[in-house]
């Protein structure tokens, strides 16, 4: 025969862990919204949902596969990015950067006459120096990542028109044309290499002790340094890391257009940013993925086209890409809120 304290007790114990229940159940829902990946698809299948209701022409994989071709890009230049923000820097040059990067493999082409491989090389090689300066200054010197950057972008806009002189350079000798222009699947080639660029760069911070010391400096410096983590050598090759994937936009750019004009990439690298922070990437530092990027530029682009398709006023397109830009910030602020939450109940 039971107490009426035991009965109080254990029935006080039944609706506590029932509460903890209904709270784990919405905590859960809550999480995969706050989820990077999640919180970007699920506008995406809105946006699509409701284009698609009014224009029946986007529902076609021929205008889908013009949407995915054309984010690669932003989408190389928002890579770079994405390693820069995680270790807890910016870098505003990147699309410059690129716009010099593919002038050079232009002037290699057709001022030095140089074959396919040397070109791209060099292409690669110009945007790994400038992003080397970036490393230094911010690294040996010191200085800010938003003022060296920003610096060295009208520095790679003032080299690019120089050098060109304001003329494109066809590079239409290396005969990459019938590549560029193949389309398996409606794509390009180049999409695929974007795609194998992805998986490359989400191994690498997943699962690779580069990647964890990267996070770990974006966390928190002071405690990678405590932790025998070489903070500068890996800000260092993270800027050089980012200048080649601005190189391989601005290459992307070159080979699909078959010229190098140093009006590619201009305010490349504030869409790209946009694209991190609405793909989950920390705007602090120390979290993200590559996938999150990748869906952050779908997303950016989805909007863009479909806007356009919609024949929404250019002015309104800006005021709701910027709208989407604070979201991002503020789900970015949540989610770190919802992660301290779920530590402090452990």
């Amino acid at each position: 025969m039971k107490l009426k304290g035991v009965d109080f007790v254990e029935t006080k114990m039944t609706n506590k862990e029932a509460e903890r229940k209904l709270r784990n159940k919405s905590s859960i829902g809550l999480k995969l919204l706050l989820t990077p990946e999640i919180g970007v698809l699920l506008p995406i299948l809105v946006l699509c949902i409701i284009t698609a209701s009014l224009n029946k022409t986007f529902l076609t994989w021929k205008y889908f596969s013009t949407i995915l071709t054309g984010s690669i890009f932003i989408g190389a230049a928002a890579l770079g990015e994405a390693l820069i923000i995680m270790v807890g820097e910016i870098d505003l040059s990147i699309g410059m950067n690129g716009c010099l990067a593919g002038i050079m493999m232009g002037v290699a082409c057709q001022k030095w006459g140089l074959p396919l491989i040397p070109c791209l090389c060099i292409c690669l090689l110009s945007g790994a120096l400038i992003g080397m300066i970036n490393g230094l200054c911010v690294t040996r010197f010191h200085l800010s990542s938003w003022i060296t950057t920003l610096a060295t972008q009208y520095l790679c806009q003032g080299l690019a028109v120089t050098i060109c002189q304001g003329v494109p350079l066809s590079i239409k000798a290396l005969g990459t044309s019938a590549f560029t222009r193949a389309k398996p699947l409606r794509l390009s080639w180049l999409f695929f290499i974007f795609i194998a660029l992805i998986l490359i760069l989400d191994f690498v911070i997943r699962r690779t002790k580069f990647g964890y010391q990267l996070r770990a400096v974006g966390g928190n410096k002071d405690s990678a340094e405590m932790a025998g983590i070489d903070v500068r050598k890996i800000k260092m090759m993270v800027f050089i890391l980012a200048g080649i994937l601005a190189a391989t936009g601005g290459m992307f750019d070159v080979l699909k257009n078959a010229t190098a004009n140093s009006n590619f990439g201009g305010g490349r690298e504030f869409r790209a940013i946009i694209c991190c922070a609405v793909g989950g990437i920390s705007m602090t530092g120390g979290a993200g993925s590559m996938f999150g990027v990748a869906l952050g530029v779908l997303l950016f682009h989805t909007l863009w086209d479909c806007l356009r398709l919609l024949n929404v006023d250019t002015n309104l397109q800006l005021v709701l890409i910027g709208a989407i830009l604070v979201l991002a910030v503020l789900m970015d602020l949540q989610r770190k809120k919802l992660e301290k939450r779920e530590l402090t109940r452990m």
